[in-house]
């Protein structure tokens, strides 16, 4: 079984590059609102993405999360096609793919619960 070209969760420059995505994926987030184009009542859309919002500041459930916001920045997409929204809207899809594709990095709670471990096995 080969190692993949790049570790799972890096540390140093690439980590904290994926940590400034994170922020990014989130300012991008709040300041767009994909969700807000659901057909959810305003608590609702306001409830998930603050519960969005917490996992990507924490980076817990990293790539999961990135899929939604992925989802809804598509559906915002489709929504406000002609409008000029549309293309911040894209350009936080892009985002959100690279995020769900590339994970959360070394400093992220997803690194501490499913990182790399040390196996000894005692003989």
């Amino acid at each position: 079984m080969t190692q993949p070209l790049m570790p799972l969760f890096p540390r140093g420059s690439p980590g904290a590059g994926l940590l400034a995505l994170r922020l990014g994926v989130l300012a991008g987030m709040l300041a767009c609102n994909p969700v807000a184009g659901l057909p959810l009542p305003p608590p609702v859309s306001g409830f998930l993405t603050g519960i969005a919002a917490l996992g990507l500041v924490l980076g817990l459930f990293t790539s999961w999360i990135a899929r939604l916001a992925g989802a809804c920045a598509l559906l915002g997409l489709i929504q406000a096609m002609p409008d000029a929204r549309a293309i911040a809207l894209a350009a936080q899809g892009l985002s959100v793919v690279a995020l769900a594709l590339l994970g959360p990095g070394a400093y992220s709670m997803d690194a501490l619960f499913f990182g790399r471990r040390i196996v000894r096995i005692d003989e």
